[in-house]
């Protein structure tokens, strides 16, 4: 499956950057507005730090966690995400955040979950919105229904998401225990009795809203690093058009978690850019920037968290293996 994946990014690949004027791309390059590039990392970090905010409005009936220590979690988390794979970013923030309070580990990833289910929603919203306002050329008219497609699909994930955690909250989950062998078969029980105790909704009115509008902000947010990295080179979109950008990219992102393509943001960011018109060297210059800044900006400020709290790249992973059930 990696050799298919990796022939495919290179087959890929080579068809977006044919062509390719690279004396004009390191000039775009050299000639890019300082101040605009540096707004890209900063939307990233601001983003970031919404997400927390949102976590925090999550947790709030079960523990007050301070929104710094959220985003310090939420940054951390991205680490052991990039070095051990999908799953474990969660797993990471909860444990940071439960070892600093009363809370099980297991309670604390119910929350994640609660709050990624609340992301799917606010994400099937930005592609719907994608799918009415963007402009393609005729000649991509698939592209578009497929984005539409994608919207449904994704809100019967979410529609699937949501009976999940009716099913664990009400103690269903927990019945999984029995077919487990009797040596863990307690510490299993325990576990999954201590997640559906995440799974709750603040009962303040205005809590639930500042949920619903910060995970809108949230993809607000992320479209506007497209806004600020274009303008550095002297591209300017539709409104449609970055939201295009963001949910498709959002979209190959998740797919790539599941089929592994090497490269696979770096090839949807070029794909979507060169859909709508942009010129090859600009949509390259554009692709890089948002990418690296991403991936920059998660490696510097998630070490950096790492560090605040005191733990090793080593003794998170050992942590994962065995804090996940406590």
């Amino acid at each position: 499956m990696r050799v298919a994946g990796g022939a495919f990014a290179a087959g890929a690949f080579y068809w977006l950057l044919r062509g390719l004027d690279f004396a004009r791309f390191f000039a775009l390059l050299a000639q890019a507005s300082v101040p605009l590039v540096l707004l890209v990392p900063a939307s990233i970090l601001l983003e970031q730090w919404l997400r927390a905010w949102k976590w925090r409005q999550v947790l709030w009936d079960l523990r007050q966690v301070p929104a710094w220590r959220l985003f310090q979690a939420t940054m951390a988390g991205y680490i052991p995400g990039m070095l051990i794979g999908f799953g474990s970013s969660m797993l990471a923030r909860s444990w940071l955040v439960a070892r600093r309070s009363t809370a099980a580990t297991s309670t604390v990833l119910a929350t994640t979950a609660v709050d990624r289910f609340i992301d799917l929603l606010a994400f099937a919203v930005l592609v719907g919105l994608a799918a009415a306002l963007v402009a393609l050329p005729n000649s991509h008219a698939a592209l578009l229904r497929a984005l539409h497609w994608s919207g449904a699909l994704l809100l019967a994930l979410a529609f699937l998401a949501f009976a999940a955690l009716s099913v664990a909250r009400r103690g269903g989950l927990q019945r999984l225990s029995a077919i487990c062998p009797r040596a863990i078969r307690n510490a299993v029980h325990g576990a999954l009795a201590d997640f559906a105790l995440g799974i709750t909704w603040p009962r303040s009115r205005l809590r639930r809203v500042a949920i619903i509008a910060a995970a809108l902000l949230v993809k607000a947010v992320a479209a506007t690093q497209y806004l600020w990295a274009g303008l550095a080179f002297d591209v300017r979109l539709a409104f449609g058009d970055y939201l295009f950008l963001t949910a498709f990219f959002g979209t190959l992102v998740v797919v790539a978690f599941f089929v592994r393509v090497p490269g696979s943001g770096l090839l949807a960011s070029m794909f979507a850019l060169e859909v709508l018109g942009v010129p090859k060297a600009q949509a390259l210059a554009i692709t890089v920037t948002v990418v690296s800044s991403y991936m920059l900006t998660v490696v510097i400020a998630g070490g950096a968290a790492l560090i605040s709290e005191g733990v090793s790249p080593a003794r998170l992973r050992a942590a994962l293996r065995t804090s996940a059930p406590s």
